[in-house]
């Protein structure tokens, strides 16, 4: 899929700016792939929700023209922001810098730049988590829900665990101005998607609260504004409660039920797990491969199906997910 991710936005910005972004991108397999949008009003976004389209049908000649139309609902999203205070104390900065300068600013400087990089790879996981359960979850059970006397709409499979050892699998559709991710440029400056701020004018002061309140030193944040829109919701659908150590695991038909659910396309379609879950789907491979005596190696790692990328990552909970119920 080529779209604009986080990482093509940064790119187009300034090399700086895409060393940022590839930090806060790098350990998220979802984030990466999610298309982004300019949000169109600052920190909001306002966008129509699409359902009910009706295309154009064959007729014969110099008959009447069938209605052509779709169901929209004017909506709004509020991005959120992602970011957070950074501290650290004159003379801790200056202990890390010894030998390298006498100048506490500078020593802070250096302080905070050593540790960004796993800054941003921990802000990133949180941003994929919160849209992945927060967003992406929400907004899929507020559609099913709505739906729930239609069967033929819904877009949820329960693979029946019962307890908290469980799993799940996401399926998305994903295009700008329908579901995609948003960023505002409102902040210091229209070139950073994500930037960073020293406090106080970057001056030492009393730094109040955190792991370094009451000392003297220096205090800058991270901050980005990002947010998740679904214009498509019925494009949007899950398998929950996969506990294959408890007999519940998830089956091809189901995999494929839920693509058939979503009208997946494999164009901009990805399904999104737990990576150890993407791994437990070898098991399916597994079951369709015959050996011959003489063969050794077998790669049982699936990443496609039907081609439909398969994305694991390490953010999603790790067959620790609560029984979900099902709003039907």
């Amino acid at each position: 899929m080529l779209n604009d991710t986080l990482q093509r936005i940064a790119l187009n910005q300034s090399k700086m700016q895409q060393k940022v972004v590839d930090h806060f991108t790098r350990p998220t397999e979802f984030l990466k792939r999610v298309p982004f949008i300019v949000s169109s009003h600052g920190f909001q976004n306002q966008y129509e929700e699409w359902s009910n389209v009706e295309g154009g049908e064959f007729r014969e000649f110099d008959a009447p023209s069938v209605q052509i139309h779709a169901d929209t609902a004017a909506r709004q999203v509020k991005l959120g922001v992602i970011g957070g205070e950074m501290s650290v104390g004159e003379e801790a900065a200056l202990n890390m810098a010894i030998g390298s300068t006498t100048d506490s600013a500078e020593a802070a400087a250096r302080y905070f730049a050593k540790q960004t990089p796993q800054i941003l790879n921990k802000s990133g996981k949180n941003t994929e988590l919160h849209f992945i359960y927060n967003i992406l979850y929400g907004e899929m059970r507020k559609y099913n829900a709505k739906v729930a006397s239609d069967a033929t709409k819904h877009t949820m499979i329960n693979a029946g665990g019962t307890g908290n050892t469980n799993y799940s699998i996401f399926a998305i559709r994903q295009a700008p101005e329908l579901n995609c991710g948003l960023f505002s440029p409102c902040g210091k400056n229209k070139d950073e998607t994500m930037y960073m701020e020293w406090l106080n004018g970057g001056e030492r002061h009393r730094i109040v609260g955190g792991k370094d309140d009451g000392k003297i030193g220096y205090e800058a944040t991270w901050k980005a504004f990002l947010g998740y829109q679904l214009a498509c919701p019925e494009y949007l659908g899950g398998i929950f409660n996969i506990d294959p150590a408890n007999n519940h695991g998830v089956t091809a038909a189901m995999i494929d039920d839920l693509l058939d659910m979503i009208e997946a396309d494999t164009s901009d379609t990805v399904l999104v797990m737990a990576r150890t879950m993407k791994s437990k789907l070898g098991a399916l491979k597994w079951d369709k491969v015959e050996l011959e005596t003489r063969e050794e190696n077998v790669n049982t790692k699936v990443m496609t199906w039907n081609g439909i990328e398969m994305i694991g990552t390490n953010t999603m909970l790790k067959g620790t997910e609560s029984k979900v119920i099902l709003p039907y």
